[in-house]
């Protein structure tokens, strides 16, 4: 193999009337889409879609529902549609699972050209080339490589805006761990061009987050597209998702996903608890593990502001549980990506630090 580097980046349009563009982007990829997606998903964006295709010579020739999990089996289902056969690009609507499904689907069964349509803001998986997968049953399953994102992407804050607020604040929750977790992971090693360049990027997974972060929640709550709102969308798909092409696995997170992984040992957070819910509050816990107290004086007030929790018994969880969590968190590959022994007593005092400064803030 040629000694080469190459890299692919997201492409995206967004604002309200982001869809007016599929005919231009779309149009040399052939005339046939076959549309794969949830049934919410779909049913919300159907009359945006059709509007901005008619008279245009691209058809939908189907409408897919996914399958409900993102698994293989689902992804086989998909891809084996007649629909699917017969068209010349697939468009994905809806969110993570959904669209993990159809990047599964096009990069590695039957490949077709991927477009996808978010209809919430919680992931980065519009942006991203990687499909996290599930058996049926829920159960993770494994992260399988994709080589590339989707062709485009097509973000329309009107659908967004429309959807459960509560996606957007996890989305918000997952995105903040995004900067401190590459930037404690590339320190003090030697990092390539692209992935100090992802590093570099990450910075934006938490600034607009403070600045812009409350007001977009308020406006989702209030179904109303704005500019703060289009800053957070953009933050949680497109940054999150170019960061995480740029940096690569070993550089992607840490401490907070780690402990994140520790907490799901405890059936209360994996029933009660999003994802991003829980790792924002681990990042925090990050912060004061790697002595970046600052940083919390930094992100306390939004997480106030919009609610992300700031301690364990907003997660129901009491110290006394942290016995398993924090084995788990320890033996979990992530850990291993901090330029310094991650300890028990490290985690545990960080803990501690985050529960006596709740106490004074």
């Amino acid at each position: 193999m040629a000694n080469l580097t190459f890299q692919y980046l997201p492409c995206y349009t967004v604002g309200p009337d982001a869809y007016e563009r599929v005919p231009e982007v779309c149009a040399k990829y052939g005339k046939k889409a076959v549309a794969v997606g949830g049934h919410r998903a779909l049913a919300a964006a159907k009359p945006f879609i059709e509007k901005a295709i008619k008279d245009s010579g691209i058809e939908i020739i189907d409408y897919v529902w996914y399958g409900g999990e993102a698994s293989l089996e689902n992804a086989e289902m998909v891809a084996n549609t007649e629909s699917y056969k017969n068209a010349d690009m697939v468009f994905g609507f809806g969110g993570g699972k959904a669209l993990d499904t159809c990047k599964y689907a096009c990069a590695i069964i039957d490949k077709k050209p991927l477009f996808t349509f978010p209809t919430i803001a919680a992931t980065c998986a519009p942006a991203s080339a990687e499909a996290i997968m599930y058996y049926p049953n829920g159960e993770a399953r494994d992260t399988y490589q994709c080589g590339r994102p989707a062709e485009h992407i097509f973000i329309n804050t009107d659908i967004i805006a429309q959807a459960p607020d509560l996606y957007l604040w996890a989305g918000i929750g997952d995105t903040m761990a995004k900067h401190f977790e590459t930037e404690l992971a590339a320190r003090d090693r030697k990092v390539s061009f692209k992935q100090a360049l992802g590093v570099e990027i990450g910075t934006m997974c938490y600034k607009p987050l403070v600045k812009y972060g409350a007001k977009a929640i308020e406006d989702c709550k209030n179904n109303t597209s704005s500019e703060e709102l289009e800053q957070i969308a953009l933050t949680n798909i497109i940054t999150t998702g170019t960061v995480s092409a740029l940096v690569g696995v070993t550089i992607n997170s840490n401490i907070a996903h780690s402990l994140c992984y520790g907490l799901t040992v405890l059936p209360q957070v994996e029933k009660n608890h999003l994802h991003g819910e829980v790792v924002s509050y681990c990042t925090l816990v990050l912060l004061f593990a790697d002595g970046q107290d600052d940083k919390v004086d930094e992100l306390y007030p939004l997480y106030k502001a919009i609610n992300l929790p700031t301690k364990l018994s907003q997660l129901e969880v009491t110290r006394e549980e942290l016995g398993p969590v924090i084995e788990k968190a320890l033996s979990v590959e992530d850990i291993n990506f901090v330029p310094y022994k991650v300890t028990e007593k490290m985690l545990y005092d960080a803990i501690d630090k985050l529960e006596e400064y709740n106490k004074t803030h």
